[in-house]
């Protein structure tokens, strides 16, 4: 009994300080869907290990990418110019804040894909950090291009002009796209329409291009088993990250792989 006025007492201190959380929130952001946030300095550390386990590759090296994108002055600008610039620019932030994306960027960086899909672009912020990846792979000599997906004409807005040279939008339904797409992928990455149904649909349209050491990975697969099923069916490793979101109120997402374990991937030498 006596545990019962601590417990109150705890959640009652958690509720105040979340609502304090949301009431910043809501006098500084104008975001009402695909909440952007940086991700705890804890959490930072644990993407990095995430993506180090599925890529081969090493923390610190996975760490130095992450720092990479941080300091990106140019792409930042760009970020923010585009985002001043939009009309949509009343539902959405001019800050980046890049969270787990840091892990797209760091993968892309390790493993110099040639051929990377990404089905959903909506603004764009995901889509610009993996051209931006593919540019600095590139300039490095190891060229590859960005296959991304989506049925709104208008998407892509945060996809400033240098970054458009590595990055391709293909519009159209994301199922069919899939379907006709006919490269042979490196990575594939789902984060379009996340009913269970249609990113299974996903999978299967793009299967046939994956290889041997293709690396898929799934957005907000909290949500389903999709990505888990996946890696199971074409004999995969299964990996999940959660991430925790710093000074936001929004519980946070997560990202699944199915990769290789134990194996170094390096798409190009």
């Amino acid at each position: 009994m006596l545990l019962i006025p601590f417990r109150l007492g705890y959640a009652l201190t958690f509720c105040l300080r979340q609502a304090g959380v949301m009431v910043r929130w809501a006098f500084t952001s104008k975001e009402h869907y695909n909440y952007t946030y940086d991700l705890t300095d804890l959490n930072k550390t644990y993407l990095a290990s995430y993506v180090a386990v599925i890529t081969g590759h090493n923390v610190e090296e996975i760490e130095k990418y992450f720092r990479e994108l941080e300091s990106d002055d140019k792409l930042r600008k760009t970020l923010e110019e585009r985002a001043l610039a939009n009309p949509d620019r009343h539902n959405s932030d001019v800050e980046p804040r890049y969270g787990r994306r840091l892990g797209w960027y760091a993968l892309v960086r390790v493993t110099r894909p040639r051929v990377l899909v990404e089905t959903g672009v909506d603004r764009g912020l995901g889509t610009v950090v993996l051209a931006a990846a593919m540019m600095r792979n590139t300039e490095e000599g190891f060229p590859g291009m960005v296959y991304a997906t989506d049925i709104v004409p208008t998407c892509g807005h945060l996809l400033g002009e240098s970054y458009k040279r590595y990055c391709k939008i293909i519009l159209g339904d994301s199922v069919e796209s899939l379907r006709k797409f006919s490269e042979p992928v490196d990575v594939f990455i789902h984060d379009s329409d996340h009913r269970p149904e249609y990113e299974w649909a996903e999978f299967l349209a793009i299967e046939p291009r994956l290889h041997a050491g293709s690396i898929v990975m799934s957005d907000n697969s909290q949500q389903t088993s999709k990505m888990f099923e996946f890696a199971q069916k074409i004999g995969k490793s299964f990996l999940y990250f959660q991430d925790a979101p710093k000074a936001h109120w929004w519980p946070g997402d997560g990202i699944g792989a199915a990769f290789v374990p134990g194996k170094k991937a390096v798409f190009q030498q």
